[in-house]
């Protein structure tokens, strides 16, 4: 994609380099300002390297709205274009702002820079669907999220080693300018990437336009959540960067350069992060990644509240740590590691929700969709700026600490939201660590559409496997008895469970589960059945029960079968005695796992004894029944008789 991809190279090397740019200069002014002492406006080092992430933010709030009406309204490569020679402009003024240690310009400069990239941010991701196919959606931004945090990397390294070189000055001015011109090549062979929607008008008043693209935010709840979930993110990353390099010179005693080794850790853990994710998403987006990634962000920067907060200072006159001295220094290594998986994990936070909202929001209104959620990423950003200011007080780490306990309360709001796709991603990772799963058919599941899973029921964990295995939440049907164990109906209301009872056990709650069932079905639900209606005792398989026969009567449609083959013998089946109360069956290696899925099956073809014998052929310990014949179309169509 980034060689030979016609349409998506120009993209990603523009955008790359844009990024390598801003962020040269941005660390290049952190660092002198942090290293040298720098007051402007009577703000020194500790207000002003946070101000200055405010600054850069800001243009954000006040031009994405028009940014956006303008990225949908004109064709969006003539705009790319053209953005990029108003960075080479401005690259031009911040190479003399360097020259003439003019502090006051190149703060000014920032906020020229801020500007342009909020007019660049809604092209950025907005172009993306029509460039390329829907199942390169999550890869090309995966690729575009990476390329960002990598050129952050490269700028932060650059950036940061630049300032202590005496000719500071004119290798900035080659870099600035130098990054900004190839850029600015590469957008020239940028394709026409959409047709203009003559039917926008741009608004050029700022203010009106803005409440309109945070109201067309708001109208669509799963945009809005990933929107402020995103916005979040950025509210995080801006609190750890502006605290990093005061953290690291004055709790930690590091010179520049372990300041930037730090602030390159961290964008090296997006990179990182951002690749696993893509990795884990199959050509998917995973929005289920999103809580667990937050709950992991939370857990190290509560570690890193505490490697600070621990930290043994050195003698006060102390000379600034070079790289050697301070990783011999006890916590060096944690402190550094804390750094990396918070950032990791902060890849696997912020690419899915991104490639989330190029799925789900109307492609018409995309790009103002992504200038919105820009503008709340300013908003987000500079107020993070101003409670980091606010709480410079308690410490350094304990502001670290303050952070991690509001991203726990985060945490849980997107699990609630997305409490589905998580529990998947959580069973697919059990499933695939303890587990050597092999699934067969799945490209027979379809990505829409109300179906039910039929599957044998060999162990307490055959749910695992199937959550695992397929691409979409299944609501289950389960027995009563284990939906009401103790904690069981809080934690099974996340999954959407259904409760179900035998007429002479309850029936108020078999007529409350059919209500349900139905009402999952018109909500285009996968619904997960265990047709035998219970566990097998003697590993042969039961006579399937009539529960979805009475389904399809009332809602006709399609059941797929699956055969689980490898669970019988496990501590969950009843192989050998009690579940889980027994010695297990060691193997050398993890115990093989095979998940085999039929085709479709009509509500019109469907057999529950044809199902069984498909099943049957797919499992190695049933036994066939003497005298039974398999179908040899069943292969194609098992439901037929």
């Amino acid at each position: 994609m980034l060689l030979r991809d016609r349409k998506f190279w120009p993209l990603f090397w523009t955008q790359f380099l844009g990024a390598l740019t801003d962020n040269v200069f941005k660390n290049a002014l952190v660092m002198l300002i942090t290293y040298k002492t720098i007051k402007v406006l009577g703000m020194g080092p500790e207000l002003l390297v946070p101000a200055i992430g405010g600054i850069f933010i800001l243009p954000f709030f006040i031009f994405s709205a028009t940014a956006g009406q303008i990225a949908d309204r004109f064709e969006k490569s003539l705009v790319i274009k053209t953005t990029k020679v108003t960075e080479l402009i401005i690259m031009i003024i911040a190479s003399i702002g360097f020259y003439f240690d003019s502090y006051g310009v190149l703060v000014f400069v920032l906020f020229l820079m801020g500007t342009q990239s909020a007019f660049f941010g809604p092209l950025k991701y907005g172009v993306i669907p029509s460039l390329v196919a829907k199942e390169k959606i999550v890869g090309a931004t995966a690729f575009v999220s990476a390329g960002t945090f990598l050129a952050i990397l490269g700028g932060t390294i650059l950036g940061g080693l630049v300032v202590d070189i005496d000719q500071y000055a004119f290798a900035l001015t080659l870099m600035l300018t130098g990054f900004s011109l190839i850029g600015l090549i590469f957008s020239q062979f940028m394709m026409k990437a959409s047709e203009p929607n003559r039917e926008i008008s741009v608004d050029y008043t700022f203010i009106k336009p803005t409440w309109q693209i945070l109201r067309l935010t708001m109208k669509n709840r799963q945009v809005f959540t990933t929107v402020l979930g995103i916005s979040w993110f950025w509210f995080v990353g801006a609190a750890i960067l502006s605290l990093l390099p005061n953290m690291v010179k004055l709790v930690m005693n590091g010179a520049s350069i372990v300041a930037t080794v730090f602030l390159a850790t961290f964008t090296i853990g997006m990179g990182f992060g951002s690749f696993i994710t893509e990795r884990i998403s199959d050509k998917k987006v995973e929005i289920g990644v999103v809580p667990i990634s937050a709950l992991g962000m939370s857990v190290f920067l509560f570690d890193m509240y505490w490697t600070g907060s621990s930290w043994q200072a050195p003698a006060y006159g102390t000379e600034l740590f070079g790289l050697a001295e301070f990783f011999s220094w006890p916590g060096s290594w944690r402190a550094i590691f804390d750094l990396f998986m918070v950032s990791a994990f902060g890849g696997g936070y912020i690419v899915p929700q991104m490639s989330y909202i190029q799925e789900i929001a109307d492609r018409k209104e995309l790009a103002r969709t992504i200038a919105g959620n820009n503008i709340w990423n300013a908003l987000f950003m500079v107020s993070s700026a101003i409670i980091v200011m606010l709480l410079k007080n308690l410490g350094i780490p304990a502001i670290f600490l303050v952070v991690g306990i509001l991203n726990l309360v985060v945490a849980f709001y997107l699990y609630a939201f997305h409490s589905e796709n998580t529990l998947r991603i959580w069973m697919m990772l059990i499933s695939k660590l303890f587990y050597k799963v092999e699934v067969k058919g799945l490209e027979n599941i379809p990505e829409n559409g109300s179906i039910i899973i039929a599957s044998n029921h060999v162990s307490f964990i055959d749910w695992v496997f199937l959550m695992g295995a397929v691409k979409r939440p299944i609501n289950f049907v389960i027995d009563w008895a284990y939906y009401y164990l103790p904690t069981g109906p809080f934690w099974f209301r996340q999954a959407k469970l259904v409760p179900i009872a035998t007429r002479k056990e309850s029936e108020e709650v078999l007529k409350q589960a059919f209500e349900q069932i139905y009402e999952r079905i018109d909500e285009g639900a996968i619904l997960g059945i265990f047709p035998e209606g219970w566990i097998t005792r003697d590993g042969e398989m039961r006579k399937f029960q009539p529960g979805i026969q009475k389904i399809i009567k009332n809602k006709p449609i399609p059941i797929y079968l699956c055969a689980i083959d490898g669970l019988w013998g496990s501590i969950y089946s009843f192989f050998g005695g009690r579940v889980i109360l027994k010695i297990p069956r060691m193997n050398p290696l993890k115990r093989k796992v095979t998940l085999t899925f039929s085709q479709a099956i009509s509500a019109d073809d469907y057999d529950p004894l044809e199902a069984q014998k498909w099943i049957r052929q797919h499992v190695d310990h049933y036994t066939v029944e003497p005298g039974a014949k398999i179908d040899s179309n069943l292969e194609e169509n098992p439901g037929a008789s």
